[in-house]
């Protein structure tokens, strides 16, 4: 009887963990069953969908190109001759936009870039003490271009974007008439300005990474029409310019880092 009543508690005893291991498992598969229904729906070797690119933020970044100016003079004689000039054209830019209307982008932008514009041609120069006509050789260089604009752009296949621009525009331009006067002196009457003006211009966008984009675009600017006194310093020969108009244009190509 004593060996019955032993094997009796303990079968009794086994049964009881049973049911608490059972019970136990149980609940454990109820509570793993969310997270291995998610990994059953994502079958191995499925890459996530990248997320959506936005144009909203800032960026800096740098450009190269191609420039061309034409300038058109007229001198006291009343002749009116163009000087066209080409040239390479780098720089950099900061800004920064701003994404609404799902594809609709608005933004800022400031550049400043080095240019090798500079051409001259064959001129006169009019004494009017003494009525001569001088043979001259007329030059213009721009050597830096600035603007700051604001661009408006339409998104779309997610990562491209094309724009328009336009705001306004600074040059530094020089300006020299070098001639021998009938004195037989060799004088060259210069002047140097920072001129202002307004741009506008076209391009596209591509963003091919979360943090970069590459660009192309065109770019024309206009300076006006102003008149130019060019003095010689050790001499103090002067020569007016009564209309001078500058325009220059542009195509590049840069890109950006956005943050």
């Amino acid at each position: 009887m004593l060996v019955m009543r032993t094997l009796t508690s303990e079968d009794g005893l086994i049964n009881v963990m049973c049911k608490f291991l059972f019970g136990a498992s149980f609940l454990a598969l109820v509570a793993a069953a969310p997270a291995f229904a998610a990994d059953m729906a994502a079958p191995l070797g499925v890459a996530e969908a990248p997320p959506h690119f936005s144009w909203t933020g800032c960026f800096i970044g740098g450009h190269v190109g191609g420039a061309a100016s034409d300038v058109t003079m007229t001198n006291a004689t009343g002749a009116s001759s163009t000087v066209n000039s080409a040239g390479f054209v780098g720089g950099g830019q900061i800004g920064c936009d701003y994404q609404f209307a799902s594809r609709w982008v608005l933004g800022v932008e400031g550049r400043a870039a080095w240019t090798s514009l500079d051409n001259s041609h064959g001129a006169t120069v009019r004494n009017f003490a003494t009525g001569a006509v001088i043979p001259s050789e007329f030059a213009v260089s721009n050597n830096f271009l600035a603007s700051t604009t604001a661009r408006l752009g339409y998104s779309f296949a997610d990562r491209a974007l094309l724009f328009v621009r336009g705001g306004g525009a600074w040059t530094h331009e020089k300006v020299d008439d070098p001639f021998i006067d009938v004195a037989g002196t060799a004088v060259d009457p210069t002047a140097t300005a920072t001129r202002t003006g307004w741009t506008i211009g076209t391009g596209a966008d591509w963003a091919f990474a979360p943090h970069w984009s590459v660009n192309i675009e065109y770019n024309y600017y206009d300076f006006g029409t102003h008149s130019a006194k060019l003095i010689d310093a050790p001499t103090g020969v002067n020569v007016t310019i009564f209309s001078l108009k500058d325009t220059i244009q542009t195509v590049t190509a840069g890109v950006n880092y956005h943050f």
